[in-house]
């Protein structure tokens, strides 16, 4: 079992380790340590000393406390190249999020001391980017799934074969999405006095690479009249092939004669 008491620094050659080290890593952007198992600090560049502002010798008087564990599990058992994602405090007490890659350098035989070279590369902005976008994300899906509308993504044939439909097909259709991904059925369900008329619109549009905005009758229950307006565009591909058609669809009102 892994023991996670601290340990003393030994003392260790130092000449030694000063082989494995480079007045070139105090021009690194990145974080370099070279530490123990045990997260005790032997060599660091200028970077981690601007970070740390201290001269302390315990890495973990910054790591996040949920990160200790993992971190002495990861350098526990020598091998030759290890990486994970561990969260450090700067000296302003602020979270930061830091790509870890551990080289494993030598070993102390005789008290089982291995020793790393850690390399940090900071990550905040963009895992706070990766958060936010998820967040923002999140909410456009729950507001699409709250909203009597169906978004789809379809093939340009006749029947309108669906490849993406967002939940709000039941509002519209009756039908949820599994019943109605990779099949003809949308297409069926236009009144078939207006499928030629929506298909001639929409080809017109595409053609033309243009937005296509067109109102007509699908039948639920293959009898119930409802009145839908759909609004969409083509997908191109670079030597303009249509590749698919996106929109949106929901209820609607008769157009006037």
């Amino acid at each position: 079992m892994l023991k996670l008491f601290r340990r003393p620094a030994q003392v260790y050659p130092l000449q030694l380790l000063q082989t494995y080290w480079s007045p070139v890593f105090d021009r690194f952007a990145e974080v370099v340590l070279i530490v123990d198992q045990y997260l005790n600090i032997y060599k660091s560049n200028i970077i981690w000393q601007q970070f740390s502002r201290t001269d302390g010798r315990d890495l973990t008087q910054w790591l996040y406390p949920e990160d200790v564990y993992q971190l002495k599990s990861l350098l526990s058992s020598p091998q030759l190249t290890k990486n994970c994602r561990i969260r450090l405090m700067d000296a302003q007490q602020n979270l930061r999020w830091f790509e870890l890659s551990a080289n494993y350098l030598l070993s102390q035989p005789d008290s089982q001391q291995y020793f790393w070279c850690l390399l940090l590369s900071d990550q905040t902005e963009k895992i706070k980017q990766q958060y936010l976008q998820s967040a923002q994300q999140r909410s456009l899906n729950d507001l699409i799934k709250r909203l009597p509308m169906m978004l789809y993504r379809s093939r340009n044939d006749f029947d309108w074969t669906m490849e993406y439909i967002s939940d709000g097909c039941f509002d519209v259709t009756g039908y949820t999405p599994a019943e109605l991904l990779n099949t003809p059925r949308y297409g069926q369900m236009i009144h078939p006095e207006d499928a030629p008329s929506v298909w001639s619109a929409v080809q017109d549009a595409l053609n033309q690479k243009e937005l296509f905005n067109v109102i007509y009758r699908i039948l639920l229950d293959g009898e119930r009249v409802v009145w839908v307006q759909d609004i969409g565009w083509g997908v191109y591909s670079e030597s303009d092939m249509i590749l698919a058609v996106e929109g949106i669809i929901w209820h609607s009102q008769p157009t006037q004669s």
